[in-house]
């Protein structure tokens, strides 16, 4: 069994402190407990006791498995009548009465045949004969020893098998001569109809005696009898024997419902003013808004919160002791719980979390998912016997691990598994065409040349001839070599790049058109939009001020529309992108992997690149979820866009690809195909990832198909920045077509296409 399953605490009663993480809440612990002596040493002073209020951000912070601390901490000394309303009761006295009785009924005791509500009849009982010989009423042989184990633990006495049963069972022999010397006992301490409490004494002492539901069945009419007093009698008499402490909780069905909030808040502050009753009402804060809060009047409300107390959430040190305690109350193996502890990593779980935020409850249910995924592990046949998360990362020598893409790779050597989409043959030929082969199709005119016809259709191969521009653009970067910067978000490069844009834009390279020359593309004269689109995120940084860049960009932009060249149209989207992806920057570094907008961009480019045929499926008994392929020369790609987590997708994407694979393999003629999984993933992926790749969801003859991309922060910027310009362009807001977003930005992320089209 799960050893975290259990987190929701049903009841106060069961609750022990030897089970409990000693430091969670000590302080509200401490708190209660030395509030409740305080004022039952100070019963006699005149007036009631404040309310005390007991609040929690909301569920899941223990509130009510505090409130079992509680009563292991009294030790026996106090009686707790745990009370839940329900809608359909009527809010009042008797209601209390009766939820109280039925709560303390359901509540077994460790001793069999005794519940709580059987126990304090008996206590109630056993005082009232105690004060028959104190009194000298009741001749007594012994009577030292008869009250020193009539102030003990009344089941020892009224259990046909206690300790003490041979005063019980002279009570059960002569409990019709008792019965009303025990009610005049009675009368002198709880003001009450004579007649009514001589039935509520009767009701106790058989329910004492004997027990069974139809004894409690009298007790809970009483209850209900307000007519004759019937529930403050109840509890004047519980408190007899000891203090009566009221447990309000489970108020939830009220939510939103003030003037239920009203007559509640106003009962229990009454009720706080009996002697030897003290109320703890128990909210979250979701509930005490809505319900109670501001909806009471001032002087109420002063009275409900005169003594809050506010739990807060568990820490890691809290957690660590709660994880162990509940590996160890499972009886886990020691060398699993040494495992699962270092699979778990507490410390890196409450990495980043603010103080207090995590519940017990949140904490137990996610560490009952990881036991759910250790257990996977230990099940597969391909994990070692000892798992660890540091075991579970590929070693770099492994035999068919996909090389993440840190690696390098020498200059001198040709990438390893990459594509080959021309055959041995031909090959010499197209290196000399490879340049034009390589480039999709242009959409926007190049400086100086037309645009080029496809050939070939939609997946045609343009074979531009030499550019006599390209040739003086690199016969000038011969002269004077600048290498060019990669942009990066977190530096000053980023704005550099974005300067010698503008530089370019207000330097044309061909004479300026005359005034009356309509040619000029309309993306040219939105670029201000565009630089004044990326002046929030350019303004935070320190190497550029915002008011100067953009009192530099924006009218310098304005005034290139007359003068731009045709090229000025690239350099737009160009810088668009640029801005996109410093914006796109913080949400890459802080966030999970967005699947959803890599699924977009890949769908796209499929979609537009001449060498690749795209399709989509649907998955087997999975509707309306897809999964997209590509198809090269001898190569087909099945992308898993989906959280780790999702087992159910996995394991159908797996089948999927086996289908295919075995297909592929019937219809091949004479070599074999090539099929590979492409997922992708972060830092943050990476555990939930060691975890699917060790588990059952991929068979034994797919795994060494499973292609694991892994992507730093830059690189995921740069992919949404291209989702983001995509969508943009299709929304309208940007004049461009995402064909023509595709051809201009495609070289931009050159990285991710060779590395998802990579077959080794």
């Amino acid at each position: 069994m799960n050893p975290f399953a259990d987190d929701v605490c049903a009841g106060p009663f069961g609750v022990e402190e030897n089970r409990s993480v000693p430091g969670l809440n000590v302080d509200i612990l401490g708190q209660l407990t030395s509030t409740i002596d305080e004022r039952q040493s100070s019963a006699g002073r005149a007036g009631g006791q404040p309310l005390l209020l007991l609040t929690a951000p909301r569920a899941g912070y223990g509130k009510t498995h505090l409130l079992g601390r509680l009563a292991a901490a009294a030790g026996g000394q106090v009686v707790l009548v745990p009370l839940a309303f329900r809608l359909e009761d009527e809010i009042g006295i008797s209601a209390v009465a009766v939820r109280g009785l039925e709560s303390m009924a359901r509540a077994d005791t460790p001793r069999e045949g005794w519940t709580r509500l059987r126990e304090a009849c008996a206590g109630v009982c056993a005082m009232l004969v105690r004060r028959l010989i104190e009194s000298g009423t009741l001749p007594c042989a012994n009577p030292e020893q008869a009250l020193r184990v009539l102030n003990g633990d009344p089941v020892e006495v009224f259990d046909l098998n206690g300790s003490a049963r041979l005063i019980g069972e002279w009570v059960r022999r002569f409990e019709a001569q008792l019965r009303k010397p025990m009610t005049e006992q009675a009368m002198k301490r709880v003001p009450a109809i004579p007649a009514a409490l001589e039935s509520w004494v009767d009701a106790m002492l058989n329910h004492a005696l004997d027990g069974g539901m139809s004894k409690m069945a009298v007790l809970r009419t009483l209850a209900a009898d307000e007519s004759n007093e019937g529930p403050v009698t109840w509890l004047r008499l519980l408190g007899l024997w000891r203090p009566v402490v009221l447990l309000v909780d489970h108020l939830d069905a009220y939510y939103r419902n003030p003037e239920a909030g009203l007559r509640i808040a106003s009962l229990l502050l009454d009720m706080s003013e009996m002697d030897g009753v003290h109320v703890v009402l128990s909210l979250n804060q979701d509930v005490w808004q809505a319900t109670f809060g501001h909806h009471l009047p001032s002087a109420m409300e002063d009275r409900l919160t005169a003594s809050q107390m506010l739990l807060r959430g568990i820490g890691e040190t809290e957690a660590a002791l709660l994880l162990r305690m509940r590996l160890q109350q499972a009886r886990v193996p020691a060398d699993d719980v040494r495992e699962f502890t270092s699979f778990m990593d507490v410390k890196r779980y409450f990495l980043g979390r603010p103080l207090g935020s995590v519940s017990a409850r949140a904490f137990l249910r996610h560490a009952a998912k990881q036991w759910e995924f250790f257990q996977q592990t230990l099940a597969s046949p391909l994990a070692p016997a000892s798992i660890s998360p540091q075991a579970m990362m590929p070693e770099p020598d492994e035999a068919g691990v996909v090389p993440l893409l840190t690696e390098t790779i020498p200059a001198d050597e040709p990438p390893p598994g990459e594509v080959t989409i021309f055959d041995s043959a031909t090959t010499a030929q197209m290196k000399l065409m490879a340049e034009g082969l390589a480039e999709p199709e242009r959409a926007l005119p190049q400086e100086n040349e037309a645009p080029l016809p496809a050939t070939n259709g939609t997946h045609g191969t343009h074979l531009p001839p030499p550019s006599e521009a390209k040739v003086a653009v690199m016969a000038s970067h011969d002269a004077e070599p600048a290498p060019q910067a990669q942009f990066s978000p977190s530096s000053a490069g980023a704005f550099e790049n974005l300067r010698e844009m503008l530089g370019k834009l207000r330097q044309p390279s061909v004479p300026a058109p005359s005034a009356d020359d309509n040619s000029t593309h309309v993306v040219a004269k939105r670029l201000a939009g565009v630089m004044s689109a990326a002046a929030p995120a350019l303004a935070a940084h320190p190497a550029m001020p915002a008011p100067a860049f953009v009192a530099a960009a924006a009218p310098a932009a304005v005034s290139a529309v007359a003068t731009v060249p045709v090229h000025a149209e690239r350099d737009a989207l160009l810088g668009r992108y640029e801005a996109l992806r410093l914006q796109m920057s913080a949400e890459a570094d802080s966030l999970p992997l967005d699947y959803t907008k890599l699924a977009e961009l890949i769908r796209l480019a499929g979609k537009r690149f001449p060498l690749v045929r795209f399709s989509e499926h649907e998955l087997p008994g999975m509707t309306g979820r897809y999964v997209m392929c590509w198809s090269l020369q001898g190569l087909e790609i099945v992308f898993g866009l989906a959280n780790f987590a999702d087992s159910s997708y996995w394991r159908t994407l797996a089948g999927f690809a086996a289908g295919r694979l075995a297909e592929q393999g019937a219809n091949a003629a004479d070599a074999a195909p090539k099929l590979k999984i492409a997922t992708f993933k972060t830092e943050r992926e990476q555990p939930s990832w060691a975890i699917l790749q060790h588990s059952t969801a991929f068979p034994d003859e797919l795994r060494a198909h499973v292609d694991a991309i892994h992507l730093d922060p830059l690189s995921v910027a740069a992919l949404y920045a291209m989702q983001r310009i995509i969508k943009e362009s299709e929304s309208g807001s940007l004049q461009a077509t995402p064909a023509q977003v595709m051809s201009v930005l495609a070289r931009e992320l050159d990285f991710f296409w060779k590395r998802v089209t990579r077959a080794g």
